[in-house]
């Protein structure tokens, strides 16, 4: 190869190496105007996505303070949702804040620092919600689910599920050994134990 030949052919090697690169620049620039994009559409994805789980948590919220409120009609006591994201998915911590007649705020989780009535109200409220955000048959079975309900207040709890249950069309269906919640039910009955089976007899 003459020495001419070999500086036309590393020319020609070097004309393609420099079309290439230029190939790959634009390329380049392609995908990162592309990844731009993405980016921005995936940071209002996730603003849209936090701003509906604020307002859906917020309605639960509303719906949790109205009902402790309705069965706790003496104390100032209301719910605020820690909102985050762990480890890339959103997460909810409900806490119930209750104001002492010193003036003092306490806040705490249900079961933890208020008891068990507080903690049976939001179960039954929390699971309404599921109900209702799952949009399921608007009928719930409660089975011995009021313990913790002290006798003074199961007046207030009925006259609360009643309400509830005229305002969102359920039904709910409730076994209890507590005579005081059958004497308030729109349809009560007994259930006894007999030779051939169970009797049924309207309260």
């Amino acid at each position: 190869m003459t020495l001419e030949e070999r500086f036309l052919k590393l020319k020609a090697m070097k004309e393609s190496e420099e079309e290439r690169n230029s190939s790959l620049d634009t390329e380049i620039a392609i995908l990162e105007a592309d990844l731009d994009v993405k980016q921005q559409a995936l940071s209002v994805l996730d603003l849209l996505a936090e701003k509906e789980v604020e307002e859906g948590v917020n309605s639960y919220v509303h719906l949790l303070e109205e009902g402790l409120k309705a069965i706790f009609p003496e104390k100032e006591i209301g719910q605020v949702a820690e909102i985050k994201k762990v480890r890339g998915k959103v997460a909810v911590k409900l806490k119930t804040t209750v104001l002492g007649e010193d003036g003092l705020l306490v806040e705490g989780e249900g079961l933890d620092t208020f008891g068990g009535a507080v903690a049976t109200v939001q179960s039954l409220l929390l699971r309404i919600c599921l109900i209702l955000k799952r949009d399921l048959r608007p009928f719930l079975i409660l089975d011995e689910t009021f313990p913790a309900i002290d006798e003074d207040r199961t007046e207030l709890f009925v006259d609360f599920l009643k309400a509830l249950c005229q305002r969102l069309d359920m039904k709910i269906l409730c076994i209890t050994h507590k005579n005081s919640i059958a004497d308030q039910a729109d349809n009560a009955y007994k259930i006894s134990a007999t030779k051939t089976g169970a009797k049924f007899t309207k309260i």
